[in-house]
């Protein structure tokens, strides 16, 4: 399988799990044959350290659960942007990643956590509620496909790109919540950057709408992005599904054209 078509969810999540696992099943209610299904950071829940307690789950936890049964349902691969992972009384923002049967094939710990003091004296600090997780995860999918997993505020840290792009990457996932302050001045450029350095396709769903716990707005403007760098599909600022096919006949002929990956040298 050359191609993969995805389906690229832009979410307005609140504080109530329900009302976030409900708005997930409508708006896939009348999407089928794709291959890839991929929701924001944080879908579960968006709010403050409170809500993030509250939500907090192991992986044989009750969402988990139900996103196992919706990749069943679908027969597709669901990446699971970021639920509040619970082991052992430390939490973490953890990614998952979803096969056709609802088994969980890789989860990724957001390594990188989102420190920033945004406009009206808002500050955002993650570390107060979240711990950082330590590893790259990169995870095989059908056809030849090899994503790279990262979270958000992970897009900053090109070096974590790189070590994928070493690993055979073709593919990025990058769900986030990312604000609409730093995104205007930053979402698209860094989608893109990270697709142009590493030739490869970048997917990143985004929450938009406002986190009406914190009073911080979200961006959306979700994206897919080709290895030329091209916006492949962008989402306005509302909740929807983007559909976008990936062919991997477009990273070979763009690798062909500028041999960046060839041409690197290794500093020591």
């Amino acid at each position: 399988m050359t191609k993969l078509r995805v389906a690229v969810v832009q979410m307005s999540s609140s504080e109530d799990i329900d009302r976030n696992m409900a708005q997930v099943h409508a708006l896939l209610a009348d999407i089928d044959a794709v291959d890839l299904i991929a929701v924001p950071e944080v879908f579960l829940a968006r709010g403050d350290a409170s809500t993030y307690e509250h939500s907090a789950q192991p992986l044989n936890g009750a969402v988990v659960m139900d996103i196992s049964r919706l990749a069943r349902d679908k027969n597709a691969w669901i990446l699971a942007g970021s639920i509040v992972e619970l082991e052992q009384n430390t939490k973490y923002n953890t990614c998952l990643l979803f096969d056709q049967t609802g088994s969980i094939q890789a989860r990724y710990r957001k390594i990188h956590l989102f420190e920033a003091q945004l406009e009206n004296d808002h500050v955002v600090r993650e570390t107060d509620y979240f711990s950082a997780g330590s590893d790259p995860v990169a995870a095989k999918m059908q056809g030849g496909w090899h994503a790279g997993m990262s979270i958000c505020y992970d897009i900053r840290f090109p070096e974590l790109y790189r070590y994928y792009s070493d690993m055979g990457v073709n593919v990025l996932f990058v769900p986030s919540d990312f604000t609409q302050r730093t995104g205007m001045d930053h979402w698209e450029i860094l989608l893109r950057a990270r697709a142009i350095e590493n030739q490869c396709f970048v997917i990143a769903p985004n929450q938009c709408g406002i986190n009406h716990m914190t009073g911080i707005a979200s961006y959306g403007n979700s994206m897919a992005v080709g290895p030329w760098g091209e916006v492949l599909c962008r989402a306005g600022s509302d909740e929807m599904v983007l559909i976008v096919e990936l062919d991997m006949d477009l990273i070979k002929s763009t690798r062909a054209r500028i041999p960046v990956l060839k041409h690197r040298i290794v500093l020591s």
